[in-house]
């Protein structure tokens, strides 16, 4: 087997040719050529890469941290609005019964007849204003218990109206109340703040339920109703209706 003519070698030979000076020969190294072309770029890039990680890294540490907004869920943000409802609410309670329990000693025959109920101090007869009506009365008795419904009407139902009910059930055995704390408050005055709350925007039912056994011939019914404020709204004396069911 012949062998080659000329064998791999180490180096690598250039000629320059640049007439009409006489040809240069230049003769470099491999290891020269491969460390100018792949060695030293590859390093520079690296040290290039090395400074850009750095820089990057400082900029980071000296930057100021961010403060991420705290999440407040749905249950914690609905636990603190029931808190202040109910706040709202002792404290619209406690006003009211400083209105109801501050009351004036001076009668004034234009004054409606209030009946057991303490007059709230300032309170404004309101009725001539019409901003209630009550209709639609039903009488029903059962063995243990009297019922009395009715229909309070919005007569301008672009407002809200809220307030308190208070019903008197008048017989010849005397007087019951409704709500039932209303009878324990006879001896010392009636608050009108003890009625029982309401809101009506159109119509709002109301069932006066007097938990005694029927008895005697007719009852007869009279009801109040007082703002938040304690202005009397509405008063409204009944007709006669017959126990006997004759």
């Amino acid at each position: 087997m012949k062998e080659p003519i000329q064998q791999s070698g180490q180096d690598v030979s250039i000629v320059i040719y640049d007439a009409p000076l006489p040809p240069r020969y230049l003769r470099f190294s491999k290891k020269f050529i491969k460390t100018i072309f792949f060695v030293i770029p590859i390093t520079l890039g690296l040290i290039i890469l090395t400074l850009i990680f750095f820089g990057i890294s400082r900029q980071i540490e000296q930057s100021p941290s961010k403060i991420l907004p705290s999440i407040v869920s749905d249950e914690s943000k609905l636990g603190e609005l029931e808190i202040e409802l109910k706040s709202l609410r002792e404290s619209n309670e406690l006003l009211q019964n400083k209105l109801a329990t501050q009351t004036i000693n001076e009668n004034n025959q234009e004054d409606p007849y209030l009946l057991a109920v303490k007059k709230p101090y300032g309170m404004q007869n309101l009725i001539s204003e019409n901003k209630v009506t009550l209709d639609q009365f039903e009488f029903s008795t059962t063995t243990d218990k009297i019922n009395f419904k009715f229909q309070i009407i919005n007569n301008d139902p672009e407002s809200k109206v809220s307030g308190h009910i208070i019903v008197f059930m008048i017989s010849k055995l005397g007087i019951i109340g409704y709500p039932e704390a209303v009878n324990a408050a006879f001896g010392s005055g009636v608050k009108f703040s003890m009625g029982e709350p309401f809101a009506v925007s159109r119509l709002r039912p109301t069932n006066a339920e007097f938990l005694i056994k029927p008895f005697g011939e007719s009852v007869k019914f009279l009801i109040y109703i007082f703002s938040r404020e304690g202005d009397l709204l509405q008063m409204k004396e009944t007709e006669s209706y017959n126990l006997s069911g004759k």
